[in-house]
């Protein structure tokens, strides 16, 4: 079982649909996509060179892969978390920011009588997600199982009085 956390965290990756609505159409000027496609090569190009980076100077974070689907009443997220075991993820929920982070450190000795050889190894991972709507943080279960992380995150659902208390469309 994983720990979920609800420690308070600056908000720097909310995105506000007010700005999306603005900058929209963008998206469909050709010259736009060109510098979309470009963007797209220098960072495929960064990965390409932090693969081939030696072991012990990657000790940058990674990118989480994850996918979140609506089931309804709670999101569902999965993650892949290569070679990390349950005790080494934290998930921290704060309103509708979702922070996944993990650590993993590994360290071997071998010895002979014409060696000593010593291998290090560290993972980190974060990932920081924002979804469309606040999470019950009560009601939030995370297990790791092959090195995929499942989170269900409940809905908080409005009450009967805020409902009440919206104006209704003309």
């Amino acid at each position: 079982m994983v720990k979920v956390t609800n420690e308070k965290r600056l908000p720097t990756t909310i995105r506000n649909p007010w700005f999306d609505s603005l900058y929209s159409p963008w998206f469909d000027l050709p010259w736009f996509k060109d510098v979309e496609s470009m963007w797209s090569q220098v960072t495929e190009n960064f990965d390409r060179m932090f693969d081939t980076m030696p072991t012990y100077m990657r000790q940058f974070p990674r990118d989480v892969s994850c996918d979140v689907v609506d089931k309804g009443d709670r999101y569902v997220l999965t993650a892949d978390l290569p070679g990390i075991a349950s005790d080494e993820v934290k998930v921290n929920v704060t309103g509708r920011q979702v922070d996944i982070s993990a650590e993993h450190k590994d360290a071997r000795e071998e010895k002979s009588k014409e060696f000593v050889r010593n291998e290090r190894s560290f993972l980190r991972y974060q990932r920081v997600l924002t979804l469309p709507e606040r999470i019950l943080e009560s009601g939030i279960t995370a297990n790791v199982n092959n090195g995929v992380l499942t989170v269900e995150l409940p809905k908080k659902t409005s009450s009967k009085k805020e409902l009440q208390s919206q104006p209704k469309a003309a």
